[in-house]
């Protein structure tokens, strides 16, 4: 049924002028707080009442001197809905007005490069008020407010590390392609499309096959389209009607000069939080999180992706991401201080410089470097020192720790260790062990571990069993505590057997360079008397194999 409709009096327009004087913000309607709030949709209400059965043409001219490139239409149900809209919802349409200017050359340009009608950047005002985060009870979300399975049909990514229908780029892109493809489908009727954005385009389609009808209009009338539905095609064209002549209907105009959404973008090539970015290319995080409301964990997800970064900062961020330690180190890890650590080893062993650490844990108390103390340090510094061979005062101190142990072996049969029967024994793994903690507990190195085990990298599963070589298991404590000792030792002396030399290329790093040749970091700085691990491209290293 259509709806009630009545003149559009001058009174309504001078209450929608002093509402919307008395209620309009005074600041741009985008979020203001360092974290985007995921926000309820803000409603107009149910709109004029349904009462009458028929479209009728008003005679006055309801759409002034503009031209649509909307086939915006001059007819009982847009006139009750736009006498609605100024008379009753004034003080809402200045606020979508309002935020929408931030928005409208970003969204307007996106419609055009998509050969799209300009006019419809004003579904994104009905849809959500121009919020990135808005969401509707019924699960949509976002500017253009993708349901889950909509946006992931248009490339948007859906899970909880990102959720990009609150991306203001993504989803704008993603509306574009959308409302394109359902404007082929419906034959190139606008009205119908944007009926179908709503309701979807089967219940379009099949309404217009079961009721023989050819536009909105008479599907409306004649069909059982929801009530939503029915006000939502001719609510779009009074908004539109009211947007492209403000005055008329006592609305500001949009401030000349005012911001406008811009960005540039940055690649990156792994799991980034935001926070880096910002720390790297000398930004306020807020502006990133801003900027990203989609990334809801304020990190990047694993692999290839671009981030949102203010308009002018691109190519300075990008360089900067790129040699960034955070970058070459593979990200950032938690390294969990260990009996005999302090400043000096650490920097030495995993090629990170000691004032790099000190800037990077700035809170630590190196002086005073407390036994599982976390700290946070590039990931492959992480790695390099949790996989170090044990060194001979870690072995003394493990063969001390308790009064009365007269051997590092008996302490291991106490704790389930190996028996000292000479055969090989199985060790269950548990939540926090490393090959590299297991190994120091049964006197053996990492690499013996992987052998026994046939193990490729240092990943390993709490539960699962591994096997531990007997013969290093089941040694005397004084041999246990010599033979743990003297891994570095003898690790040394193969080192020395056969050298190669290495040209460094841009990029790489001692850790990079130790896979490489099966190396260690410590093995490749003592060969070439190098403490801070600090080296360039085409410098040339001795590697010890």
């Amino acid at each position: 049924m259509p709806l009630k409709t009545s003149p559009l009096a001058p009174s309504i327009l001078v209450l929608g002028l002093l509402t919307l004087g008395a209620c309009a913000p005074s600041a741009r309607g985008v979020p203001s707080g360092p974290t985007p709030v995921v926000v309820e949709t803000e409603s107009l209400g149910d709109g004029p009442e349904i009462e009458e059965e028929e479209v009728v043409v008003v005679e006055r001219d309801l759409l002034g001197g503009v031209a649509y490139d909307l086939p915006v239409e001059a007819n009982s149900w847009v006139e009750a809905e736009l006498e609605y809209l100024v008379g009753q919802r004034s003080a809402v349409i200045g606020r979508w007005l309002e935020r929408g200017d931030f928005y409208e050359d970003f969204v307007k340009g996106v419609l055009t490069t998509n050969g799209l009608p300009t006019d419809l950047y004003h579904l994104a005002m009905i849809e959500s008020g121009f919020i990135p985060t808005a969401r509707s009870r019924a699960g949509a979300m976002g500017m253009w407010q993708f349901m889950p399975a909509t946006g992931r049909m248009e490339g948007l990514r859906v899970d909880n590390v990102v959720d990009e229908r609150m991306d203001p780029v993504r989803s704008t892109y993603a509306a574009a392609q959308h409302l394109r493809m359902l404007h082929r489908h419906l034959r190139g009727d606008w009205a119908l499309a944007a009926a179908a954005y709503n309701a979807g385009a089967g219940r379009i389609t099949r309404g217009m096959q079961g009721y023989g009808a050819t536009n909105f209009w008479d599907l409306a009338v004649m069909g059982d389209l929801a009530d939503e539905t029915k006000h939502y095609v001719p609510r779009l064209y009074a908004v539109t009607i009211i947007a492209r002549d403000r005055n008329r209907f006592g609305f500001a105009e949009r401030r000349a000069g005012a911001d406008s959404f811009a960005y540039d973008s940055v690649h990156v090539d792994l799991a980034t939080p935001l926070s880096v970015v910002a720390e790297v290319g000398g930004l306020a995080t807020d502006d990133l999180v801003r900027l990203n409301p989609h990334l809801l964990q304020r990190t990047t997800p694993a692999g290839s992706y671009w981030v949102w970064v203010p308009v002018g900062t691109g190519a300075s961020v990008q360089q900067a991401y790129m040699q960034s330690d955070f970058r070459r180190g593979q990200g950032y890890g938690s390294y969990t201080v260990r009996r005999g650590d302090n400043l000096g080893k650490l920097a030495e062993a995993s090629g990170v410089s000691a004032s790099h650490m000190r800037e990077m844990n700035p809170k630590t108390n190196w002086e005073k470097l407390a036994v599982g103390h976390r700290l946070r340090l590039p990931a492959t510094a992480v790695r390099t020192l949790q996989e170090r061979p044990v060194q001979r005062d870690e072995v003394k101190i493990a063969a001390t720790e308790k009064k009365g142990s007269t051997s590092v072996a008996s302490s291991k049969a106490r704790s389930g260790g190996a028996s000292g029967s000479g055969k090989a024994t199985e060790h269950t793994i548990k939540n926090g062990e490393t090959l590299w903690s297991i190994s120091r507990r049964y006197g053996l190195s990492v690499n013996e571990l992987q052998k026994a085990n046939k193990l490729a990298g240092s990943t390993i599963v709490p539960g699962r069993t591994l096997k531990i070589p007997g013969g290093a298991a089941a040694a005397a404590p004084a041999e246990t505590v010599r033979a743990a000792a003297d891994v570095s030792v003898q690790a040394a002396k193969k080192d020395a057997v056969s050298l190669v030399e290495h040209e460094v290329k841009t990029g790489e790093t001692l850790w990079s360079i130790a896979r490489v040749y099966s190396s260690s970091v410590s093995a490749i700085q003592g060969a070439n008397r190098i403490g801070d691990g600090m080296i360039v491209p085409g410098q040339k290293l001795l590697i010890p194999r």
